[in-house]
């Protein structure tokens, strides 16, 4: 009888880790793998405006209807990745201790994301920073980098 309680015991600790922890945390690091294909495939995308480099002029740029619908797309793509890892570091807590210690902070991820989607429609130093700031947490190399301000 001990050792059926024992294997109970330790099937209900399976079940708990694996729905609550190993779970969410392959989810975040699909959200990861995801994030990075966003950055590759929006990273040619044009932008509706240039700001100067004081900040205190924005200018329009001229792109196409088919242009402006994929900027659109990417906004939402990344605002929607940023809603889900705020998510997961809301809810899953154990899985994002775990993620915090293998050096990845969803918080900071998603903070991130928003700033990206809210600059990726002006050239600029904001949208080349919110681009470098995901890059630098997620360790991606910098040749990823968009361009500053068009050709």
């Amino acid at each position: 009888m001990r050792t059926f309680f024992i294997g109970f015991v330790g099937g209900v600790f399976a079940w708990f880790f694996t729905d609550y922890v190993t779970k969410p945390l392959r989810r975040f690091f699909d959200l990861c793998r995801e994030v990075n294909r966003c950055l590759v495939y929006y990273g040619n995308v044009q932008a509706r405006a240039t700001l100067s480099d004081d900040y205190l002029q924005r200018t329009s740029t001229n792109i196409s209807s088919e242009e402006d619908a994929r900027l659109t797309e990417a906004e939402k793509a990344f605002r929607n990745l940023a809603a889900e890892m705020r998510a997961f570091a809301n809810v899953d807590r154990v899985a994002n201790q775990i993620a915090k210690a293998l050096g990845y902070d969803a918080d900071q991820i998603a903070s991130a994301l928003i700033g990206y989607s809210n600059n990726i429609s002006t050239y600029g130093r904001p949208r080349c920073a919110a681009h470098s700031q995901l890059e630098k947490l997620f360790c991606i190399r910098a040749e990823s980098t968009p361009r500053d301000k068009p050709l």
